[in-house]
């Protein structure tokens, strides 16, 4: 199976022989003119082709979507969201997109300072207790853009037996990170989901609410989203997740910050047009970005690519998500899987194909 399409084979199987081009000078709003909407028909008859092509009918599934300019322009799923049931994933099955979550967390942070509620430059021992020394001089900042340097919990709770389908909450995984005593050696950039946490946790001590409420109310609710923060739920309606050789891998780990938003890929790629005409977004994202490696800087919870395109994966168990944002911020992409070896990035690289190059005059 071809990880990554050709525009060409893809025309080829879904019987489209011309790459169309979006019209964007012809009026204020391309997407209503006849000739763009044969164009978006023509387009949807290759994503369908990707998804068919990429997907097993009966593996784990994966589910896509595309926007442009805020609206959801396709959608589509193939596979199984649950094989010992044989339910299909469709469009509106629910996944946890992992740590494309972290982009909600820093951008919580930078509402309170925008309202004067706290400062990136505080340490994080200013609101959060019980931490050690380290506390007291790693900024909030740092935690934002991962130079803080703390080790990811994870290794902490594997070190006390708790394994990942074991319980542990929010309170647990504070714990965990408190004991970590020493900061990882050197400087620069070092990804840890800890660092995440700790920023959850100054959300609630700031806000008095919760992280996952503050969500709700100030992000989920006034932009029409459905979403929750709601690790480890399960029901009929979201993908269970599956390990790479197939087995159900539940989560147990219930902390946030880090990780959590349980949702569609189609109400991602609403909430991506927050980078194009948002005012919850704003340029105070980028504020601080520093050097991950490659070209790349690693900005408030998402990376800054080379051409300027915005990215960032996830991972939990065997859920698996890609979610990008033009250069031009005018079209999103989000995939998402409930198989630890699905093709998320065959997928999304191929829907990028098809999508972002035509997507400008």
């Amino acid at each position: 199976m071809l990880a990554v399409a050709s525009v060409a084979s893809l025309s080829a199987l879904a019987g489209c022989a011309a790459e169309p081009v979006f019209d964007r000078g012809a009026v204020a709003s391309p997407l209503s003119t006849t000739e763009n909407l044969k164009v978006i028909a023509e387009r949807a008859g290759l994503s369908e082709a990707v998804m068919t092509a990429l997907v097993p009918g009966d593996q784990p599934g994966c589910s896509a979507a595309v926007g442009v300019e805020g609206t959801v322009v396709w959608a589509g799923a193939a596979g199984l969201a649950d094989l010992s049931t044989g339910s299909p994933v469709t469009t509106e099955t629910r996944f946890d997109f992992a740590s494309i979550s972290k982009q909600f967390t820093a951008t919580a942070i930078l509402m309170l300072q925008r309202e004067g509620l706290l400062s990136v430059s505080d340490p994080v021992g200013a609101y959060v207790d019980g931490m050690p020394a380290w506390a007291n001089t790693v900024t909030l900042d740092q935690l934002i853009h991962h130079t803080a340097r703390i080790p990811d919990y994870w290794v902490e709770l594997d070190e006390v037996g708790i394994g990942f389908s074991d319980a542990a909450d929010q309170a647990t995984t504070l714990a965990a990170i408190a004991r970590e005593t020493r900061l990882e050696p050197g400087e620069g950039f070092y990804y840890s989901n800890s660092h995440y946490v700790l920023l959850a946790e100054v959300v609630a001590r700031v806000s008095g609410q919760t992280l996952p409420d503050f969500l709700v109310t100030r992000i989920f609710e006034p932009l029409e989203l459905d979403m929750v923060v709601a690790p480890t739920s399960q029901g009929p309606d979201i993908a269970v997740s599956y390990d790479a050789n197939l087995n159900p891998q539940p989560l147990g780990w219930s902390s946030y910050g880090h990780s959590g938003i349980i949702s569609t890929p189609s109400e991602f790629v609403r909430w991506g047009d927050q980078y194009r005409a948002g005012d919850i977004i704003q340029d105070d994202f980028e504020a601080g970005a520093v050097y991950e490696g490659e070209g790349e800087l690693y900005a408030a919870g998402m990376d800054i690519e080379v051409d300027g395109d915005l990215n960032h994966t996830g991972r939990m168990g065997g859920y698996v998500s890609d979610f990008t944002v033009s250069a031009d911020r005018d079209t999103v992409v989000a995939v998402a899987c409930n198989g630890h070896a699905s093709n998320r990035f065959g997928i999304a690289e191929s829907l990028w194909m098809i999508w972002e190059p035509h997507s400008k005059e």
